[in-house]
């Protein structure tokens, strides 16, 4: 069963947003710089860099994108990823990833009518790969 921690109060609000970088590094020294926002990386993910803007969620991550051309990414909380994926697609959406993070919860990043990304997120501390 999967384990819903604080998604009553994050459910259809922004909870984790991702700023792509040329340089990873420089953009964290950047909005450290700037808002005093402290990073660190996660395992085995060296250019993924994390500050904690809230109790309950990520907040923001600066990281380098395999590809060009990916622009920021908003999540919005939600009960169910598998729900809100079918959802944004009745309403004219797509659905380009859907991904698991072990031990954190399970995401989507679509994009709705016009094109801008549209990312999910459902915390699930039993979550899987």
């Amino acid at each position: 069963m999967a384990t819903e921690t604080a998604v009553a109060t994050q459910t259809h609000t922004i909870v984790h947003y991702e700023i792509p970088a040329k340089n990873a590094a420089e953009l964290v020294k950047f909005y450290s710089n700037v808002f005093g926002w402290k990073f660190s990386t996660m395992p085995g993910m060296d250019t993924y860099h994390v500050s904690q803007t809230g109790e309950d969620c990520a907040g923001v991550a600066v990281f380098e994108p395999d590809t060009a051309g990916v622009r920021p990414i908003n999540y919005i909380g939600v009960e169910s990823v598998k729900a809100h994926v079918a959802k944004l697609k009745e309403h004219g959406g797509t659905i380009m990833h859907e991904f698991i993070v072990s031990g954190m919860g399970r995401g989507a990043i679509g994009a709705d009518p016009d094109g801008n990304p549209v990312g999910l997120w459902q915390p699930d501390m039993d979550a899987k790969e």
